[in-house]
């Protein structure tokens, strides 16, 4: 099930960046699924901000992913 992200003031969609679909508000090529997909896998959130360049900040990466983990407690798979 995906998750609904409007409740997570890091992500936001804008248009003409991946194609309104939502992204990380400081880096808008940036899906917050890569982030999670990429803590999921063991990385941890500042190995992910190395890794990608990001600009986001390292406690709106911790609360994308823990949004994410609270959408999967509601809506388990």
């Amino acid at each position: 099930m995906p998750i609904d992200w409007s409740g997570c003031p890091a992500v936001c969609a804008r248009p003409g960046y991946l194609s309104g679909r939502p992204a990380l508000r400081d880096d808008p090529r940036v899906p917050p699924e890569t982030i999670v997909e990429n803590m999921d896998a063991g990385e941890t959130a500042e190995q992910v901000i190395e890794n990608f360049g990001l600009r986001t900040e390292l406690h709106d990466v911790l609360a994308v992913y823990d949004h994410a983990k609270r959408q999967r407690v509601q809506s388990p798979v």
